[in-house]
């Protein structure tokens, strides 16, 4: 072993990263740690106060956003749950526990796919593909496999090649009725809000103008109309909520719907 390799092994970055992130034992501790949330007539106080006490594993740690697609996934009963980005697996694992629904995800990254097939193996109802996303839609967008209302939770935006516009396509194109969450959306009233940007693409309405109310009229866009510091864990992330052939809009005047603005 050279002098140069040594210091690295030991990095405390790193081995802090492994720990927290590639721990086997500790992704189940925190999954049986994992509790329901409060009843329908929860409050916000409510469910700070819960967010507080129990730390939400997926939908990058924010208790508001999660709790509020709960709701939406009881409210328009969702035959599935549909991941692109699987990573290590929080989200997939909180879903099933949570919101007790079947849950397809897919990982193009090798060695998040090991991981994350490490950490859900012994989880009923997740099915896992090592695939590219677009791939995966077109392939899982029927209703013998998803059921007739999926849910769709768009995040495989890591790398050069920016798929979400064939995503969105590719639902439209094969889905009669679902609900599809974006993840990094820029949020124009609350800039406070993170959103990802790409060279030629930013996560934002025009994309979804562009590319799937242009396919589809039956769609209802929504926005957080909250500031990100009211969430009590997690950072601050932009999302977006599209009902896209429903038969009803969620009630603006009842919590939690009345954190969202309809675009």
């Amino acid at each position: 072993m050279s002098m140069t390799t040594f210091p690295k092994i030991i990095q405390p970055s790193k081995w802090m990263y492994y720990l927290r992130y590639r721990n086997f034992p500790l992704f189940w501790l925190r999954h049986l740690m994992t509790r329901p949330f409060p009843t329908e007539n929860a409050s916000l106080d409510e469910l700070v106060a819960f967010g507080n006490r129990h730390r939400v594993r997926g939908f990058n740690s924010q208790c508001l956003r999660a709790y509020i697609f709960w709701r939406l996934h009881q409210m328009y009963g969702c035959t599935s749950f549909v991941e692109t980005g699987t990573l290590y697996g929080y989200t997939s694992a909180f879903v099933q526990r949570v919101f007790k629904s079947p849950v397809f995800s897919c990982e193009i990254n090798p060695t998040f796919q090991r991981i994350n097939r490490a950490n859900l193996f012994w989880l009923n109802q997740i099915n896992l593909f090592r695939s590219d996303s677009v791939d995966f839609l077109k392939d899982v967008c029927h209703e013998s496999k998803i059921g007739k209302n999926p849910m769709f939770y768009l995040d495989a935006h890591w790398y050069d090649y920016m798929p979400l516009p064939d995503e969105l396509a590719a639902i439209a194109d094969q889905c009669e009725r679902g609900i599809i969450l974006i993840d990094d959306f820029l949020v124009p009233q609350e800039p406070k809000f993170l959103y990802d940007e790409y060279p030629d693409i930013r996560i934002d309405l025009e994309l979804v103008d562009t590319h799937l109310r242009s396919r589809r009229k039956d769609i209802s866009v929504y926005l957080p109309n909250y500031e990100p510091g009211l969430d009590p864990t997690g950072p601050g992330i932009g999302y977006a909520i599209i009902l896209m052939g429903q038969d009803q809009e969620p009630p603006g005047d009842t919590f939690p719907f009345d954190l969202l603005t309809k675009v």
